[in-house]
């Protein structure tokens, strides 16, 4: 059994949305545009970008999209960018940070990733990076199938999550909360092949799963850290390498020209 799947079955949704809402404000006081552009969220961006292309001209929605720093620097490369988050504290601070590098303000929707009223069929990106974990199982599996109905028919949905198999993170988190000092709430992450699963028993076809970043997992050991950074292999190039024990996890999949969402419902 691989770490996270203690959760399969757990057959809620999600956690309370208020406690949700809570902890993500609390967890938004703290983002800082400068730090957030460390090697590893650049590594995040670069392998987006390898599944989106050219966003010159795209659209593309964030679905629970905190600071929205990524989405931001995508909407300075052209894209017509939208956001949806539950908070309306973390949509407000998203609006303030476009405003001051003086981008046109994106489409918002302050609702529930899993219960929203994005039209059916409109983004030609449909993409969350850090967001699936904080849902149990049919949450997750949800807040997929809501992703690929956003999605126009030819669309691509990217999720990006942390790797359950990055064995030294999950001993860390594991010591967090233990010593109470994890501020994210809930969290299950997952493996590609869980992910991989997952989108089989959806009946959900072009998928692509793998892990990347072997480095990033380790940075949160602060002697780890300091030997990484001191011996210089704390690069681009190492971060967006694959591997099966990396930090992060992606899910891609392409969305059928006539793929009809509702034949997967749970």
């Amino acid at each position: 059994m691989e770490m996270g799947d203690g959760m399969e079955n757990r057959n809620q949704l999600q956690y309370n949305s208020n406690d949700v809402i809570s902890v993500w404000e609390n967890v938004s006081q703290n983002y800082d545009c400068e730090k957030y552009w460390n090697v590893q969220n650049r590594a995040n961006l670069q392998r987006l970008l390898y599944h989106i292309g050219d966003p010159q001209g795209k659209t593309i929605i964030e679905v629970g999209s905190g600071s929205a720093f990524t989405s931001l620097t995508i909407a300075k490369m052209g894209a017509e960018v939208s956001l949806l988050d539950i908070s309306k504290v973390t949509l407000d601070l998203a609006i303030k940070n476009f405003v001051n590098c003086g981008m046109t303000i994106p489409k918002c929707y302050c609702e529930d990733a899993l219960n929203n009223s994005v039209p059916t069929g409109t983004y030609d990106v449909v993409w969350n990076g850090g967001v699936i974990e904080h849902f149990f199982n049919d949450g997750k599996k949800k807040l997929i199938l809501e992703m690929l109905r956003m999605a126009k028919p030819d669309g691509v949905v990217i999720i990006l999550v942390p790797n359950s198999w990055c064995i030294e993170f999950q001993i860390i988190q594991v010591l967090l909360k233990l010593s109470k000092k994890w501020i994210y709430g809930f969290e299950d992450d997952m493996s590609p092949r869980r992910l991989r699963m997952m989108c089989k028993e959806l009946r959900i076809n072009n998928v692509e799963a793998y892990s990347f970043n072997p480095i990033a997992g380790w940075l949160w050991i602060p002697i780890i850290n300091n030997i990484i950074r001191h011996i210089g292999i704390d690069t681009l190039d190492r971060h967006i390498k694959k591997s099966i024990f990396g930090n992060v996890t992606a899910l891609v999949i392409k969305k059928c020209c006539n793929e009809n969402i509702h034949d997967h419902g749970l």
